[in-house]
Parts: C-alpha cells; structure tokens; sequence
C-alpha cells in the first residue's frame, strides 16, 4: 500500500514559528520560588496538550540552575501500537537544530582563519547561481534569497513522495533551487531556505578536506562528551534506542515514518540525532560560550539579526525569543525545541514524536516560560 504523505506539512526543514503563541501571559505563577507549583503547572500543560490533540507523545526538560529546578517530564506514547511510554533517554531527530552545528563549526573556520563572513561565495563556489552577490553571512542569517530546495513541489517534492529511500547529494539539493529565481535581491530581505546551509556544509568540506559529520563529531560531539549525538550523511536507520515518529494523514491515521525517508535529503540543514539531555548540554554551550571566542560569540549573539515576530528574531545561525536562544526542527515525525537563556540561566528542551501543521514545540517552549517568569523572559 502506498503511503500517503503530504508533503505541504513537511518538506521544508521548516522555521517553526508559531505567532499565536504570545497569548500565554496568564501562565505565570503568583509565587516564582515555589518550584513545585510551577512544576505542576507545566506538568498541566503537557497533559492538556496529550488529552485534547492527536500529540501521540511529548518529553519536556526544564533547567533553571538559579531556581534549582532540574525537571523532565514524558507523557503519552513512544509507540502507538504496543502503548508503549515515552523515554527520556531516547534518541530522536532534531532537524534543523542542526543548523546551529553546522554554524558553530563554519565560525570556528572562520576564527582559523580559512574565510571570512564578508566573503563572496564566488571566492569558493564561482560557478553557483549569482555567487558574486552573495556573502558567508547571507548564506548564515538567511538573507540571500536563495530559494529554499524543499519548497520545490515539482522535482523535488515529487522524488521526495515517490521515491523516499533516494540518496541525495548535496550537488543536487543546490540544483534543484538554482532552477528557482532569487527570492529577493542578496541582503535585502529575509527568508528561511535549506539551501543556504547546505551550501555552507559543502563549504566546510571544502576547507577541511573531511566530511562535515567528521567536523560536527570532532568539534561538537566529542569536547562535550556527547555519546549518543551525531550528524547521519544518509539512509534511513536512527541510530541508538528509539521510539516511532508519526504523520497525520488526512485521514487522521498515524503513519510510522520513523525510518520512512533517507535522510540525505536534510543533510547539513537538519541531518543529527540526539536525546533530550545531550541536547540539552550543547545548547547550554551554544549559547553561554565555549565553542567561539568571547568577540565572536558576543557577535553572533547580538549582530545581524532579522526580526521576525515580537521578541523573534533570526540570526547567524541562531533563533531569538525575547532571552533565549537556540533553534528548532521538523522533520518527517520529529518536531523539536532547543532553547537557553544566559540571563535566566535556563534551558527548556522540547520534543514531539509527530509533525503537525499549526502545533509545534515552540508552543510549549513559549508556555512554560511564561510560567517560570511571567512575560518577561
């Protein structure tokens, strides 16, 4: 039986930016120190999102280091079928929180000095589509108007549905948005594209002369002890112990895809794996330094960014809410939430073993940092 997925849900590595989520204000708790109650309240929360939505399952990790609260939290079903629980220690696919490693490691190339961010792209690739107008920062901030592969719906859309198990190159992820127009003149506007950061793992491998899931294991994985958190160059096996991930079809039946898709198609734009607390301790480092020096970090966390809704914003590589940063990631099953504030010295992971149209994690990310601080986070 062919399985029927639509690809309007999934096909881009999607910037999951929910607007709706501000109405959220009445969450904070009257008693900020009382750990429990805000505890409880978020616990309400993901209980409420498992009892009245399809959400087949949830884990939720809150990190408050000044409040003491260490917090994870698994409701509803790792699998449907065998009513088996969620696991905290699961591996799962972190989609294009992936972007945020494939950017650590090209600054780092930057601070060797193998490229600056102001270069062209034509000192690299001189052969890609207006090369010459297009700059490293562009390519990390989102605002080449390169057009996004996945947003394709005749090639790439069509090989995606019919031909799942397809092994793309990076070479042909880039072709296929150089058959599109520029979304806008280079450094004028912003738009979120796949395309941008796959040009940026080809460019890594450019430099180093080692693939890019070599330099995200060196860089990233290793100095942070990370056993269970890897970038995957393709086929269709998550690695380590793991759940199912489900679609929705539009008949409301929840479709296994765990393992339905090869995931070269995603590559240095959404290609890793982790679990929940792995993630936890990269993006803590991420964000509160270590990976960049002191100049470089300060930059990336203050420069070049484009505002996308109130207290949203999108920078080299990094997403901003209010203060927090980090990213998110949808994939085909597997929708996600990493994000760490410096000045509240909190980290929230979020991850749903499903992808939905109009419910992402950043919802509950949003949510329980009302809780915790009010509007003011």
């Amino acid at each position: 039986m062919k399985t029927k997925i639509f690809p309007s849900y999934f096909l881009c590595l999607v910037l999951l930016i929910s607007l709706f989520i501000s109405a959220c204000e009445s969450d904070s708790s009257t008693n900020p120190t009382d750990n429990q109650t805000q505890i409880n309240q978020m616990k309400a929360v993901v209980d409420s999102l498992i009892k009245n939505t399809d959400l087949p399952g949830i884990v939720a990790l809150v990190v408050d280091k000044t409040k003491g609260i260490d917090w994870v939290y698994e409701a509803g079903y790792s699998d449907l079928e065998q009513k088996l629980p969620m696991n905290k220690d699961y591996t799962f696919k972190i989609g294009s929180n992936t972007k945020t490693m494939t950017i650590t490691v090209l600054l780092q190339l930057v601070e060797e000095g193998k490229l600056s961010l102001n270069d062209s792209l034509s000192k690299f690739f001189p052969h890609f589509k207006d090369a010459d107008r297009i700059t490293i920062k562009m390519l990390c901030n989102m605002t080449s108007g390169y057009f996004n592969y996945s947003e394709d719906d005749e090639i790439f859309a069509n090989t995606f549905m019919n031909n799942p198990t397809k092994v793309w190159t990076p070479q042909e992820l880039i072709d296929v948005s150089f058959l599109h127009d520029l979304d806008f003149e280079p450094g004028t506007n912003f738009h979120y594209s796949n395309t941008n950061t796959i040009i940026l793992g080809m460019l890594i491998e450019q430099l180093t002369g080692n693939s890019l899931e070599t330099e995200i294991h060196n860089r990233i994985a290793v100095p942070l002890g990370l056993q269970n958190t890897d970038l995957i160059r393709s086929g269709r096996e998550l690695p380590g112990t793991h759940g199912k991930a489900y679609y929705t079809d539009q008949d409301n039946v929840n479709l296994d895809v765990t393992e339905h898709f090869d995931i070269s198609w995603a590559w240095a734009a959404g290609a890793v794996y982790s679990t929940p607390r792995e993630l936890q301790k990269y993006v803590e480092k991420l964000v509160a330094g270590g990976f960049l020096s002191e100049s470089l970090q300060n930059i990336r966390l203050d420069k070049d960014f484009s505002t996308l809704a109130e207290d949203v914003s999108y920078g080299i590589g990094i997403l901003k809410r209010a203060s927090f940063y980090g990213h998110n990631g949808g994939l085909p099953g597997f929708t996600s939430s990493m994000y760490h504030s410096n000045n509240k010295n909190c980290t929230i992971i979020i991850y749903f073993n499903c992808q939905k149209s109009g419910l992402e994690p950043d919802y509950l990310f949003n949510r329980f940092a009302h809780i915790l601080y009010g509007a003011n986070f």
